[in-house]
């Protein structure tokens, strides 16, 4: 068995506006880089076996903190993927998002309306699993491209790891909060007895929270033990809310027995593996991240800025201080992947 752990990004500069970002690649906010930093801290003592992550700005400097962060001499490859870039919102990108005109209608506002006062067009939410703003995508697109690279990333290494204990192996992924709902209900789709979860029920991630899986073949016990992990307690109120992962992890279970033939029309008998949520939204790695004062935290990261407090002569928390980013890292380009070039992604599209 392995464990999957789904990481969405820290705060970009566009999750400060009301605006549709998807494939719009800001970069991370100050405060998102101490986010992400503390992120790479947290899980320090896991040993991780592959971080997969999104090309765009705010995921894979995310995810480089994430590897600076693991032993040198052990760090693990880091594979950036298109597959698992957020929800493209086509004409509506970058432009304002506001509330659905007729929630009664799926298609209502589709192509924008224009504020009659500011001449600026805004694009309402849209409702259903099929609706998509013009050239772009609806989350059945994202729900199959997820799948996708789940297929081609983490299944191997599932099937290389049958009969691992909890902790042996350590998958990351390092996400969008869309991409990775849809990611947890196209695993579950693949797995005996799991077509009924709905991916809306993973929702509502924090900027560089997680979620956790436990994924193992057909016949295997799935055994999680926290402990096995090596990542630090807390007793704060943002600590890890093991209660809520378990009871939603359990309300799945029960809610979703084996079934004959599911809903996708694969039979069970033809499916491979079994997967368990066992943490859900975890942030107990925030504790002490403070924005920075006088709108600095807001400001989109740049490597060579100095530190809030070379202005200020302040302290603050121990992650106030803006770093440069991880040095470059050399990792071998998969197939179907993106190449990793002086810390940059390059598509292969």
């Amino acid at each position: 068995m392995i464990t999957l752990t789904l990481v969405r990004h820290g705060e970009s500069t566009d999750n400060l506006k009301t605006c549709w970002a998807g494939w719009k690649d800001a970069p991370l906010s100050n405060h998102g880089l101490n986010q992400a930093k503390a992120a790479g801290e947290f899980f320090a003592g896991v040993h991780i076996h592959t971080i997969i992550t999104s090309p765009l700005k705010r995921a894979f400097t995310t995810a480089q903190q994430i590897h600076k962060n693991q032993p040198d001499g052990a760090k693990p490859p880091i594979v950036t993927t298109p597959l698992i870039r957020e929800q493209h919102f086509g004409e509506a990108e970058g432009h304002p998002w506001m509330a659905p005109t007729s929630p009664s209608s799926t298609n209502s506002g589709r192509t924008g309306i224009i504020d009659p006062k500011t001449k600026e067009k805004s694009y309402p939410v849209q409702y259903g699993r099929q609706a998509k703003f013009p050239a772009g995508e609806c989350l059945e697109d994202v729900a199959a491209r997820t799948g996708e690279a789940f297929d081609a990333f983490v299944m191997p290494i599932v099937r290389e790891s049958e009969g691992k204990a909890c902790g042996e192996v350590n998958v990351f992924f390092v996400s969008h909060g869309i991409a990775i709902s849809e990611t947890i209900g196209s695993i579950f789709g693949k797995c005996i007895g799991g077509d009924k979860v709905q991916p809306e029920s993973w929702r509502g991630l924090k900027n560089t929270a997680w979620t956790r899986l436990v994924i193992g073949m057909k016949g295997e016990t799935l055994i999680y033990v926290k402990e096995a992990m090596k990542e630090p307690s807390s007793s704060s109120a943002a600590a890890m809310q093991d209660d809520t992962g378990a009871i939603i992890a359990d309300e799945v279970g029960s809610a979703n027995p084996p079934l004959t033939e599911g809903e996708d029309g694969q039979p069970d008998a033809a499916k491979e593996i079994l997967a368990k949520v066992v943490a859900v939204n975890q942030y107990a790695h925030l504790e002490g991240v403070i924005r920075q004062k006088g709108g600095i935290g807001s400001l989109a990261h740049d490597e060579k800025q100095k530190a809030i407090t070379d202005f200020f002569g302040g302290g603050g928390s121990k992650h106030d201080k803006v770093e440069a980013t991880a040095a470059p890292i050399p990792v071998p380009a998969p197939e179907s992947a993106q190449t990793v070039v002086d810390g940059d992604s390059i598509p292969m599209e």
